[in-house]
């Protein structure tokens, strides 16, 4: 039979699993608790699972992370279990440790929303605040992404128009910036990126400083979904090309790996975790890992104006509808659908080279 992940359940039952799976393979456990509660009441919390060198006499760590968009956890909670399950982690090298890092925002997997609890998406909250980004342009397309009114159709996509509209006007570089690339000024539009640090960076920032104390090199796997063609990886990557982090990105996933530069005068990924993970360490100074590394693990779902429009009525959803609603109904099965396929492909593909991400980096790992 061929593997796959599990079919999604809900968060709470996720979590059951993971916890249930990591005492068994005898991890060391964790847990941050959040301060508030569930879809279902159920409680709330990012757990940790260790494996291999204790705190301290770890000299290379791998982090494998789930859920820090939320709803795109389930499919990283079922390959953190693939991995547990594998026997990958009984008998670590001398001086390596993995941790699994699960639920990075979990009021997000719970309610099914990509964002957390302050309509923050979590991947856009690592920039120095106060000294946030801009996005100018973003008020110009407010309008047509974040719908205010009472009425919502969730099937009506005559918005695009607008969008189209403005895409051709500003190319498409611009287009994503504006559109995906973190706005810092609408606290209630999409792609808001926080005013100020968020519970799940805080928590996770406090994650790394325990777990990676007295470490010399770190790499983080940041398992998604829902970017890039139906069931293929992507693994994103910001680093300069001259980097340490960029060759080992280019040597462990050659057929994979989307670079793009630290440098570059106005990049799309502003604020996102693997850059915030960088200089996080180097502010932490030297008890933290000296030479770093993330990847953002993505797998494809639909495409890029199914997943806006998915965005689009689920911040309507949470500022103006009532989740109870048929209308409410509709738009967290449209959430749910566009970050966790039911296709049986799909969840095999997830499975298959999601393994295989895993493993790699504990195979590259020992000649780091």
């Amino acid at each position: 039979m061929t593997a796959m992940i599990d079919p999604f359940v809900p968060y709470a039952e996720q979590r059951r699993r993971f916890l249930a799976a990591a005492e068994a393979s005898g991890a060391l456990l964790s847990h941050r608790d959040h301060p508030l509660r569930g879809v279902a009441d159920e409680a709330l919390a990012t757990d940790v699972a260790r494996f291999g060198a204790p705190i301290g006499e770890a000299d290379r760590v791998l982090v494998v992370q789930s859920g820090t968009h939320g709803v795109e956890g389930h499919a990283g909670s079922a390959l953190q279990r693939r991995l547990l399950a594998s026997g990958r982690l009984d008998s670590l090298a001398p001086g390596i440790a993995v941790v699994l890092v699960h639920a990075v925002n979990p009021w997000g997997m719970s309610w099914t929303r990509r964002v957390n609890e302050d309509n923050i998406d979590v991947n856009r909250n690592f920039v120095p605040f106060p000294d946030a980004p801009a996005n100018d342009q973003y008020a110009a397309v407010d309008h047509l992404i974040n719908p205010t009114g009472p009425d919502f159709d969730p099937n009506d996509t005559s918005y695009l128009e607008g969008v189209l509209a403005f895409w051709a006007e500003v190319g498409d570089h611009r287009a994503m910036q504006v559109l995906s690339g973190g706005q810092y000024t609408h606290p209630a539009g999409v792609q808001f990126g926080g005013q100020d640090v968020s519970w799940s960076r805080r928590t996770v920032e406090s994650i790394w400083a325990e777990q990676l104390d007295g470490s010399s090199t770190a790499v983080i796997l940041d398992i998604h979904t829902g970017l890039g063609p139906e069931g293929r990886l992507t693994v994103f990557q910001t680093a300069d090309s001259d980097t340490a982090a960029a060759v080992t990105g280019a040597r462990w996933y050659p057929d994979y790996i989307y670079r793009s530069d630290r440098s570059e005068p106005d990049p799309v990924d502003r604020g996102l975790l693997g850059p915030g993970f960088d200089d996080w360490a180097v502010a932490a100074g030297p008890s933290a890992p000296a030479e770093t590394a993330t990847f953002v693990i993505e797998f494809g779902t639909l495409d890029v104006m199914s997943g806006l429009s998915a965005f689009r009525a689920d911040n309507w959803l949470h500022h103006h509808g009532d989740r109870s609603s048929e209308v409410g109904k509709a738009i967290v099965e449209q959430m749910r659908h566009h970050f966790f396929l039911d296709d049986e492909s799909w969840r095999a593909a997830v499975a298959e080279q999601g393994d295989m991400s895993m493993h790699v980096a504990l195979d590259g790992l020992a000649d780091l």
